[in-house]
């Protein structure tokens, strides 16, 4: 009875956490398809609260063709490399981070992959994007330019050019000439996932409560014989 009480309590536990997380999905998607449908927009007509993940903003600026970071570990398509990201110098004296997609990682570390070039000054198309995952005590453990990183924190990264920079990155929009190929989704797990995992997590506890009802009655019955 005991264990009964205990996995069927987890399993209904864990059956409502991943409606939960259906929900929040969901309601994420929701605000995303609602962001993608405003027009893009210059930083300075945006307020502090409107630039958030999945706004798309047009920026122009001076770019940095000396401090590249690679962000590493990256996988695209089962090829490793890594995510370019440049430095930029905006109008407004203020520094932000693109973010134009994935490269390909050269045959060692000390072997970089060549950078294609872009234009400056340079206009840039993307989306804002601010990291849930920020990686920022992770170990700095390489030197030079470009150089590779374990994240995209534009905290960490600041330190490293010896300027500030904005906290978050423009991740290039697709059709810019200078994006570059890239994986990015809003959501690993989709609202569908999560809801059938919800389904599977009350099913056991609907089966166990059953062999357990089975369980009494079998033994009931041969009390009685």
């Amino acid at each position: 009875m005991a264990f009964t009480i205990i996995f069927v309590s987890l399993f209904i536990y864990l059956g409502f956490w991943q409606v939960e997380r259906s929900d929040t999905k969901r309601k994420l998607l929701d605000q995303q398809a609602v962001l993608e449908a405003l027009p893009a927009a210059g930083i300075s007509e945006l307020s502090s609260s409107e630039i958030r993940s999945g706004r798309r903003v047009v920026v122009e600026g001076s770019i940095d063709h000396e401090n590249i970071f690679l962000l590493d570990n990256v996988v695209v398509e089962g090829r490793v490399g890594f995510e370019v990201l440049h430095p930029i110098k905006l109008e407004s004296g203020q520094s932000l981070l693109i973010n134009r997609g994935f490269i390909p990682a050269g045959v060692s570390r000390e072997s970089l992959p060549d950078v294609p070039f872009l234009n400056r000054p340079m206009n840039a198309l993307g989306v804002v994007y601010v990291s849930e995952w920020p990686n920022s005590d992770m170990a700095l453990l390489y030197s030079g330019w470009p150089r590779i990183v374990p994240t995209q924190n534009p905290k960490v990264l600041s330190a490293l050019l010896g300027a500030p920079l904005l906290p978050w990155i423009l991740r290039l929009d697709e059709a810019d000439p200078n994006s570059l190929p890239r994986h990015w989704v809003t959501t690993v797990m989709s609202p569908e996932q999560h809801t059938g995992y919800a389904v599977q997590w009350f099913a056991m506890a609907f089966v166990l409560m059953g062999l357990f009802m089975a369980s009494i009655f079998k033994n009931r019955k041969e009390d009685k014989s």
